[in-house]
């Protein structure tokens, strides 16, 4: 008995292969087709296309003209205390006042003739942190920790922590008037500056660096005379060559934990110093720019917009037109 091979499948995949050409060219002719459809419509209507065109522009352009644009004027502020909160409340109140037009308010600031159109005030973290920088960070602190038990180390780590985070604020005061704008900034910003609570709580603080700094000076000053004497005896002494200094009442010394001591001492003191210089109201004003356009959009502007919208327009009606006629052609009155 022979054995014969059945190819019954061998039509069905052609006729598949096939029909799925068919389908493509179809599909191809059918976009081709809409195409060539679109480029007929355009250069039918070319004239009208052209002058809704060139009057949406006009009017877009015109209108950019008129329309008064914001203004702006960023501020940069470190908080010196736990203050961030209270920066995004006092913000909140400000415009409160702006949206109340509450004259007696500005006016007892110096702002007597206000515009409050356009006026606000926000309030955002200042991020400029790269993730290259952030890479460096992480080395850096890695390298840092052969040096766990040194003086101010853990006063770097807390500085870089600090400076990691999203700690220095930007406020942004938008305006209209390009005169008046940047000053009603400054007694907005001296306003946010004058809380009396934070200003005693920087008093205070101030008050115990100075007091702290005192101290650590006349410490230094004692350091440096034992180090002084230790460097007389040191040709006389046995244990002054073993790193050691004997006292009136023969307890030993090590001078070692002395410079340790000493450099600790420098450090906290330099880093007193720092905080004096920057710690002078709640917030410390980094950067004070200047009046400045807000920026939009490209497409957010009125000169590209109103053309547009006037072409979509007049499109969108001959596409109703040309439905209302297919469908009385498809159903005949």
């Amino acid at each position: 008995m022979s054995t014969q091979v059945s190819n019954s499948g061998s039509p069905n995949d052609e006729l598949d292969l096939g029909q799925l050409s068919s389908l493509f060219k179809k599909a191809f002719l059918g976009v081709f087709k809409f195409f060539l459809r679109f480029f007929v419509y355009v250069r039918n209507n070319i004239v009208w296309l052209a002058v809704l065109g060139i009057v949406g522009a006009a009017l877009g352009f015109g209108l950019n003209k008129i329309s008064t644009k914001k203004l702006k004027t960023e501020v940069i502020v470190s908080p010196n205390l736990e203050s961030k909160k209270y920066l995004y409340d006092a913000v909140n109140e400000l415009n409160g006042k702006i949206q109340a037009k509450d004259t007696a308010f500005f006016t007892s600031l110096g702002l007597g003739e206000t515009d409050f159109d356009k006026l606000e005030v926000q309030v955002e973290p200042v991020n400029s942190k790269s993730e290259k920088d952030l890479e460096t960070e992480i080395k850096y602190l890695k390298a840092l920790q052969s040096f766990q038990n040194s003086p101010g180390s853990s006063e770097i780590i807390k500085n870089l922590l600090i400076d990691q985070n999203p700690f220095e604020q930007r406020i942004t005061f938008l305006y209209r008037d390009p005169v008046s704008g940047p000053k009603v900034a400054q007694k907005l910003m001296d306003y946010i500056n004058s809380n009396e609570y934070y200003n005693r709580l920087v008093k205070t603080y101030n008050s115990n660096d100075l007091s702290r700094l005192k101290k650590n000076d006349s410490i230094l000053r004692q350091l440096d005379a034992i180090i002084e004497s230790y460097t007389a005896q040191m040709g006389n002494s046995k244990e002054a060559s073993e790193g050691q200094l004997v006292l009136a009442e023969g307890e030993p010394l090590d001078i070692p934990q002395l410079f340790t001591l000493k450099n600790a001492l420098i450090t906290q003191s330099e880093f007193r110093r720092v905080s004096l210089e920057q710690r002078t109201a709640p917030f410390s004003i980094v950067n004070f720019g200047k009046s400045q356009p807000v920026k939009t959009p490209l497409f957010g502007k009125s000169i590209f917009l109103i053309p547009f919208i006037l072409l979509g327009i007049y499109i969108l009606i001959d596409v109703i037109k040309y439905l209302n006629r297919k469908s009385r052609e498809l159903l005949p009155e």
